[in-house]
């Protein structure tokens, strides 16, 4: 079997991770000296393909977007707790003095505006979810 260029662009990012075999890394390396074209310009193969893999992005860069990420996603799910909790909220009862007190039945004003907050909590949660794509 001849090894391509496709071959040897496919190992690329396990090499440029450095998750690859011994075996691998040489075989990388042996195309690339044999095949001047695929090398980077400045002959630096790990430094630029890491680079190049990550979208350029620094190790700073990096660390603020999973922070984001996860700041969206503690976010999301405690909108999604408050839509859970104020969609069922209209129908809560209480047990005072052998009596149950419906919510809806009893003050249908409070249910009202605890299901119109559900309403809009749940708008909030598929904005967000829709917006941050499959997080």
């Amino acid at each position: 079997m001849k090894l391509t260029a496709d071959v040897i662009n496919d190992l690329l990012p396990l090499y440029a991770s450095g998750e690859c075999s011994a075996d691998t890394k040489l075989l990388v390396e042996e195309f690339m000296k044999a095949n001047p074209a695929m090398r980077p310009a400045g002959g630096a193969i790990d430094v630029t393909l890491l680079s190049s893999l990550n979208g350029g992005l620094s190790l700073n860069d990096e660390i603020k977007s999973l922070k984001a990420t996860r700041r969206r996603l503690k976010t999301r799910s405690s909108v999604m707790a408050l839509a859970i909790f104020f969609s069922i909220a209209p129908f809560s009862f209480a047990y005072v003095q052998g009596k149950f007190h419906f919510l809806l039945s009893e003050s249908p004003t409070a249910a009202i505006v605890y299901g119109s907050l559900g309403v809009i909590s749940w708008a909030l949660y598929f904005f967000m979810k829709r917006s941050s794509g499959n997080i």
